[in-house]
């Protein structure tokens, strides 16, 4: 297992919970755990994140409902989304914006994404994407939505465009 320089530890309420969640829902595979300790390390597709169930969790307000991070959201790239939102659609879990096409520019290339945000069972917020490819920039702003269903004007307030993955 390759580690990555930056790897985020989310506090969880209800370990149990949120290491099937990981698992089951959003696909992510268990690369080690100490159960004693409710701590699992999980990784999907090179993306990795740890979850540990505090023991404080009540006192750091986890267990409020709400987004958990602030200001904070977790970008994920998957080869393909249809098998993640298969697995939200039969768990019943509701997606924070449409599926969408952005193109994102960097410099004088814009990258290609499918994305959508969806909260976990904490409330923090993942973004998972689907490279569509690349292209010459075509100028204007930074990011074109090319879907069909457009996010509402509250959705683009959750997660303001950022730069590809």
């Amino acid at each position: 297992m390759q580690w990555n320089a930056l790897v985020p530890e989310l506090l969880v309420v209800d370990y149990p919970a949120a290491k099937a969640f990981y698992r089951e829902v959003f696909g992510f595979q268990l690369r080690f755990e100490r159960a004693e300790d409710r701590f699992g390390y999980f990784e999907r597709e090179g993306a990795q994140l740890m979850l540990l169930q505090a023991p404080g969790a009540v006192s750091c307000g986890l267990d409020q409902p709400g987004p958990k991070g602030k200001g904070l959201h977790f970008q994920v790239e998957v080869a393909a989304l249809d098998e993640l939102l298969a697995r939200l659609e039969a768990a019943d879990i509701e997606l924070t914006t449409a599926v969408s096409d952005f193109w994102y520019r960097v410099d004088e290339i814009e990258h290609g994404q499918r994305e959508f945000f969806v909260a976990d069972l904490d409330g923090y917020l993942f973004r998972f994407f689907q490279h569509l490819g690349e292209r010459p920039a075509r100028g204007g702003n930074s990011s074109e939505v090319l879907a069909a269903s457009v996010p509402s004007a509250q959705e683009a307030s959750v997660c303001p465009s950022s730069a590809p993955g």
